[in-house]
């Protein structure tokens, strides 16, 4: 499920209090690369960008869990 919902991950971010930069930092990956991802310049059908788009779709449902509950 490589797609990444822009909005949705920038909400979760903002909820963990940071950045795409700081959370591509902490998550040892660039933050050209989680750009590309997040705005659909990379397509995250391998390789790092599937990696980041992965950990991102994770964070977006980690946080829709905790809104539900």
């Amino acid at each position: 499920m490589p797609a990444v919902d822009r909005n949705a991950v920038l909400h979760a971010l903002r909820q963990e209090g940071m950045s795409l930069r700081k959370w591509a930092e902490a998550n040892h990956y660039g933050y050209r690369n989680a750009s590309n991802v997040l705005r659909g310049l990379s397509r995250a059908h391998f390789g790092a960008g599937k990696e980041i788009a992965d950990k991102l779709n994770a964070l977006v449902a980690k946080h829709q869990n905790k809104e539900e509950s």
